[in-house]
């Protein structure tokens, strides 16, 4: 089949929901998460780490990865919740022993912090860079006709994601070599090798994202995406 007008990449065969759908289901949990319990968080969060199970081990360790990143952020999210900005003491309870109120929101704060970070991989390890900002163009087409440049903005989405992970593979490279000669000797060495490394990049000829022409979706898709927004807001009920 020939792509699209304005694509620059033939139609791929899409597995499993479509990536525009995926994206769909993604925006409406971000913002169904803040009204849930900590039960609907936690029945959220098992959810997604069993569909992460089936994607593979990969999966699971890249969201593993990438929660041990926001480690600090999540205590930062627990210390304030219980210590901070605690919730005004009930009389006779000590002030440093936060109450089971304080902790549940503390718990719920942080936990939708966690679905977030998990939902975001596990988007991302199912569909590509490329299907994501296709699924994107899909989605804001009808702003193209107020003169909104969906698929340059797409296209540069697609470089962006690709080069997200890529840098942060970079850092970590270097931070792991920094560990071969301590001090600050050890970090600017590292942060040199980093800095020309991107450099050698940033004069290398630029490239230009190909977008895939995705297929409409089908009946398949569409029952997914009604089942998947009637379970976000069934377990807004909770």
């Amino acid at each position: 089949m020939l792509p699209r007008p304005g694509g620059s990449a033939p139609d791929e065969v899409l597995s499993g929901l479509h990536p525009a759908f995926r994206i769909l289901l993604l925006l409406v949990l971000a913002g169904m998460l803040f009204r849930y319990s900590l039960a609907a968080i936690a029945l959220v969060l098992a959810f997604l780490l069993l569909a992460a199970a089936g994607a593979g081990a990969g999966t699971l360790r890249a969201i593993l990865k990438s929660l041990r990143r926001i480690r600090w952020l999540l205590l930062s999210i627990v210390v304030i919740y219980l210590w901070v900005a605690p919730e005004p003491a009930a009389a006779g309870r000590p002030g440093y022993l936060p109450s089971w109120t304080e902790v549940e929101i503390a718990l719920q704060r942080s936990g939708v912090l966690v679905v977030l970070v998990v939902a975001v991989e596990l988007l991302r390890h199912q569909s590509s860079a490329q299907q994501v900002a296709a699924g994107l163009v899909m989605l804001l087409r009808p702003l193209a006709f107020i003169g909104v440049p969906v698929e340059v903005f797409a296209r540069r989405l697609a470089l962006t994601l690709e080069a997200v992970p890529v840098t942060a593979e970079r850092v970590a490279q270097a931070a792991g070599g920094r560990e071969k000669q301590r001090g600050f000797a050890g970090w600017g060495e590292a942060a040199a090798a980093l800095l020309q490394d991107i450099e050698s990049d940033a004069i290398a000829a630029p490239r230009r994202a190909a977008l895939p022409s995705l297929t409409p979706p089908g009946l398949r898709d569409w029952s997914l995406l009604i089942a998947g927004v009637a379970a976000c807001l069934l377990a807004g009920a909770l």
